[in-house]
Parts: structure tokens; C-alpha cells; sequence
């Protein structure tokens, strides 16, 4: 039998998402970081009356019942500004809009002024603006379940977006279903400690930093670059672009080494969803989809659910989309499928940046390992499919 991180203590029983401690009606429950910065609930056993309400909402101990997607779409937005803001095919801008439209509000993650990932609940469209965009890091709820709660029974439309088990984490809370809640989950690749990332900043930048895009393509197209936007001593914003080829905690979120533990056995990382639509890059589209343009970015969607299904008709005729085997789409994410493995880096990095600086760790464990595949990307294709039809011939 499962029992929760707080009988356990077993780190990858929980997924930091707060649902025990928004539940908890004694207060016995705290939300605290630990040594690596990861969000994990404390347990005042003085407060605690035994009632197993925490248990009962854990997504982990009491997991919720997942569907098989019904259809799969490539998909870009017609909204030009905010396809090009967002990292995809603005799939998330194109929901959000239609729910705003109908006054409903909308859930989702921001960077807020200190560069820290929180979710917010908001109908203003320029908060909304801020939720597009990859973020790359545990955003924290905060009391954005119990809000949303609250809207739902006013009878507010709300759309609630999220990594999977932030959704799951939603979904024990309400403890039944609304009509009026719509949910997207993310993609997820695995989420890296935002203590971590603040490590990263102070180290690299020494807090002077305005804007931190992982994934930025008004500068460098739909591709994995990003960038970092700077205060020079004259007051003068510098925008320095990054990649995971020459920015070192970029290179640790995707070679999956500084993950939260139950990153790497999350029973979200398969075809199943547990949100009413699911939303990613089609990475793959230029060969599943061969006419469909794809220059500026394109949004893999699963429609999961019928209510999913509803949601999808209102927005269609706003965005391009064509209907895609949803085996294409699994096939380009590797998430859908499986979680990542956990590198043996996992096993000690963090206590060892802890220990020796964040600067001095990156230069070690990353100068040299990001040097070779940086120079590959510099070859040019036709380049490369030379060299390999030499090889293959040279083999024969």
C-alpha cells in the first residue's frame, strides 16, 4: 500500500504540489524547502487530529483516473504577436483567450518581478500575457487551488494550466468535478528546484537581470535558444542569448540532472493525460505533417476529454490546426511515453554546488560537455548527410 511522503519521508512519493496543506483543517500541515530547495510539506504533529484528509488528497497515495486522448492536432494561433511570443504554436494564448472572452479567469504560472515561478489566478490579459512562455522550474501554486475552489462555486469559468501533477494535485483538492473548470496540462520534461535557478541567476548575472526567456523566438525563431535580458551599469538593457549548448543550467535541465526525485518515476509520463487538454511542441511536424508550416512554431495538442473536445471547437476557427496521428506526437516526446532517467549526476550535484558554489561547479561539470555538441550545430545539414552517406558507404 502507498502511504504519503509525510508517513515516508521518501522524497519521490511527493510532487510538491500542496494539496495535503490547503486540505489540512487544523493548519497541522507547512510547506517548507529543503536542502535543495524543493518544496515538501512538514507535518506538526501537536495540530494533526489523524483525520487522513491529507491522505485522501495526496495525487501520489490517491491517484486520480487518468483518459486515453481522443484525437491529436498540430496547431498555431492566427494571433501573430502572441504566436511569436509564446514557445510553441501559442495553443495556451488561443485557450486563454476564448475563456477570458466568456469572463471566465485563468490559472497559470508567471515569472514574477524577482524572477521566481509562482501561479497566479488572474482575468487581466496582460498577467496572461506573462503565463506563455517555457519557464523552466517548479512554480509554486500558492493558494491557487483554493481560489480557483472559490470561483468555481460562484459559477466563474476557470481555466487552470500546469505541469500534470499540479493538475492531479487540483483535481484531489476540488475532490469532484465542475462543469465550469477546463484544465491543460504541460508536456513535462521534469522540474528543476527554484532555488537552483536563483543560484544560477546571483551566480551568473549578480542579480542584475530584467527578463530570463528559455525560449525566445522574436530573437532566434522556434528552437531551444533563449535569453537573458541585462542591466548595464549605464542603466542600458543587454540582451545576452543563451542555449543549452553554451548556458550551463540550461545544459542541467536537459540532460534531466536537477529534477525533483519523483521526476524521474512520475506516473505522468505516459500517452494517458489527466487534464482535459494537453499541450506541447510538435517537434516532429515537418515530417508527420510535411504541409504544414511550421517556421514560427507549432503547438502539439491532445484533446483528452469531451469537455476537452467542447473547448477545442470554440477555439479552432481563431488558429491553423490540422488533425495528426497521436502516435506522431508521442513519438516526438519522449515524456508521453516514459519518464527520464536519472542521470548518476543527479546523485550528487546539487550538494556539491551547495558545497562549492554554483560558478565553480557549472564550469567543471559542464564547460567541456556542452563544447562538443555546440561546435556539431555549427555544421550545416547538407553538411552532415554528406559525411553520413560517406560513412554508411565506407561501411558497406
Amino acid at each position: 500500500m502507498v502511504t504519503t511522503y509525510l508517513q515516508t519521508l521518501n522524497k519521490k512519493t511527493c510532487y510538491g504540489c500542496r494539496s495535503c496543506e490547503l486540505s489540512c483543517p487544523k493548519g497541522a500541515i507547512s510547506i517548507q524547502p529543503d536542502d535543495e530547495g524543493f518544496l515538501y510539506p512538514v507535518l506538526d504533529k501537536e495540530k494533526c487530529i489523524d483525520c487522513s484528509l491529507c491522505r485522501n488528497v495526496c495525487p501520489y497515495d490517491k491517484p486520480c483516473q487518468l483518459a486515453a486522448p481522443k484525437k491529436g492536432y498540430a496547431l498555431k494561433y492566427n494571433n501573430e504577436e502572441k504566436l511569436i511570443n509564446s514557445s510553441s504554436g501559442a495553443a495556451f494564448p488561443a485557450f486563454a483567450d476564448y475563456i477570458l472572452s466568456q469572463g471566465g479567469y485563468i490559472v497559470g504560472c508567471i515569472f514574477n518581478e524577482n524572477i521566481e515561478a509562482v501561479h497566479v489566478v488572474t482575468s487581466e490579459e496582460k498577467i496572461v500575457s506573462k503565463m506563455s512562455g517555457s519557464k523552466y522550474v517548479q512554480s509554486d501554486v500558492n493558494e491557487s487551488y483554493k481560489v480557483t475552489a472559490e470561483l468555481l462555486r460562484k459559477g466563474e469559468i476557470v481555466l487552470y494550466s500546469g505541469t500534470p501533477c499540479q493538475i492531479a494535485g487540483l483535481n484531489k483538492y476540488l475532490k469532484r468535478p465542475y462543469d465550469n473548470l477546463y484544465t491543460i496540462d504541460l508536456i513535462c520534461h521534469g522540474v528543476p528546484s527554484p532555488a537552483l535557478l536563483k543560484n544560477y541567476i546571483n551566480s551568473t548575472y549578480n542579480l542584475n537581470i530584467k527578463e530570463l526567456r528559455f525560449r525566445d523566438k522574436a530573437r532566434n525563431g522556434w528552437c531551444s535558444q533563449g535569453s537573458v535580458v541585462t542591466i548595464s551599469q549605464s542603466g542600458r538593457p543587454v540582451i545576452k542569448r543563451i542555449s543549452p549548448y553554451t548556458d550551463s543550467y540550461y545544459y542541467y535541465y536537459l540532460q534531466n540532472s536537477i529534477s525533483r526525485y519523483c521526476c524521474y518515476d512520475c506516473a505522468f509520463s505516459k500517452k494517458d493525460r489527466v487534464s482535459d487538454i494537453t499541450i506541447g511542441d510538435y517537434w516532429n511536424v515537418r515530417e508527420s505533417e510535411p504541409g504544414f508550416n511550421a517556421d514560427k512554431g507549432v503547438s502539439a495538442v491532445l484533446v483528452n476529454t469531451t469537455k476537452g473536445e467542447k473547448l477545442f471547437d470554440m477555439i479552432a476557427s481563431a488558429t491553423s490546426y490540422k488533425q495528426t496521428d497521436i502516435s506522431e506526437i508521442i513519438k516526438g516526446n519522449g515524456n508521453l511515453q516514459k519518464p527520464c532517467e536519472m542521470p548518476d549526476q543527479r546523485k550528487y550535484i546539487y550538494e556539491k554546488i551547495r558545497r562549492d558554489g554554483y560558478a565553480k561547479v557549472a564550469s567543471q561539470e559542464c564547460h567541456y560537455q556542452y563544447v562538443i555538441p555546440f561546435l556539431k550545430r555549427l555544421i550545416p545539414s547538407s553538411l552532415k548527410r554528406v559525411v553520413k552517406s560517406f560513412i554508411s558507404q565506407i561501411k558497406k
